[in-house]
């Protein structure tokens, strides 16, 4: 069983405490990028930023439903209004006769 070694650029004292120097830099980047990542997370769960959510989801669909409901509605006033234009003229010709 071998294990891999990286140290093996280490030839003296010097060498070993700059090793040490980096390897601690690194623990300490990883530490804040977790910090971060948990900072991020704890913004993107926080109840206000939820609720809002929602509200905009709901708010956009209700919208949605309000818009084809007058648009529908449109469409048939659109209709109606065409078949009473050509209706009245069809309806006089027959009750006159």
């Amino acid at each position: 069983m071998t294990k891999n070694n990286n140290y093996t650029h280490i030839s003296s004292f010097d060498d070993f405490r700059e090793e040490k120097i980096k390897l601690y830099y690194q623990i300490r980047l990883s530490e804040k990028k977790l910090e971060i990542k948990k900072m991020e997370l704890q913004e993107y769960l926080n109840p206000m930023r939820f609720v809002s959510a929602i509200f905009n989801d709901l708010s956009q669909y209700v919208l949605n439903l309000f818009k084809s409901f007058i648009s529908g509605f449109m469409q048939k006033a659109e209709t109606s209004n065409a078949e009473k234009a050509t209706t009245p003229k069809s309806s006089d010709s027959t009750s006159e006769t």
